[in-house]
């Protein structure tokens, strides 16, 4: 019989280290069995499965927390996890930064102090050098960098939303890509895994999770990551996001190899 317990202590002390213990601690005095699903099930089960690496993990739950913007303390201990598992305070800040554009600015600008409380407290700081990718030709770089997640996403957009106001199209490329994805520190797969997450775990946006696990897909995720990403939502969001988020996956990657035969 599988112990577990054991596994999930050892995965939980890996990913968070002394803090994954108190965790523990600080639930054992409250209900016991709460803290053995969360050991058991999130960290000997889910937690401890090999299809991504501990830092990929991070970086998903870090983006899933901001865009629910109801779970600071969860997020806090996870913005430790993540430099604890070797994400740099640079790459952290750019998947906060990433989530303006699907979870809103109030949500992007209280991780972004939770973030620098977990700074302060670690003793790390952050360069405030700029990585803006300049004002002038936002829209052909946006546009270049969306068609690399999605070629012809550009005329959908026009199509769909020009008849109502074209500055939407634009402001969707302009900002969300000229801007945001231009910025650099982390590779568009690394973007496409804060998005996949993010979205799952809001479970608000179906048509937009859609279209970016393509896009994941297409920026070198397998289906395997992906539904990897989708279980570690359901110790976040719950099972009915992780399951949408799976079902979604799979007919998404189907759509893509019948596209590609």
């Amino acid at each position: 019989m599988t112990d577990y317990a054991t596994i999930g202590r050892k995965k939980l002390e890996e990913i968070d280290g002394k803090a994954g213990v108190a965790v523990e601690e600080r639930l054992n005095a409250i209900c016991p069995d709460l803290a053995r699903y969360l050991i058991e099930y999130s960290f000997g089960e889910i937690y401890a499965r090999e299809g991504l690496d501990n830092r990929t993990k991070e970086q998903a739950v870090v983006a899933a927390l901001t865009a629910m913007g109801t779970a600071a303390p969860q997020l806090k201990v996870h913005i430790h996890a993540a430099l604890h598992v070797g994400c740099t305070p640079e790459e952290i800040r750019e998947i906060i930064i990433q989530m303006v554009g699907y979870a809103g600015f109030p949500a992007t600008l209280n991780a972004m102090g939770t973030l620098m409380v977990v700074l302060s407290e670690t003793g790390q700081n952050l360069p405030k050098d700029s990585v803006h990718a300049g004002s002038t030709g936002r829209y052909n770089r946006g546009r270049e960098l969306l068609a690399r997640i999605a070629p012809d996403q550009e005329r959908v957009l026009k199509e769909t939303f020009d008849p109502i106001n074209p500055d939407i199209t634009r402001y969707v490329v302009e900002f969300g890509y000229g801007d945001i994805y231009a910025r650099g520190i982390l590779p568009i797969r690394n973007r496409q895994v804060a998005t996949i997450a993010a979205l799952a775990a809001k479970g608000t946006a179906p048509s937009q999770l859609r279209f970016h696990i393509g896009g994941g897909l297409r920026a070198g995720l397998s289906e395997a990551e992906i539904v990897e990403i989708m279980l570690l939502v359901s110790i976040y969001a719950g099972f009915p996001a992780a399951l949408n988020g799976i079902l979604a996956t799979r007919d998404v990657a189907e759509a893509l190899k019948d596209e590609q035969r």
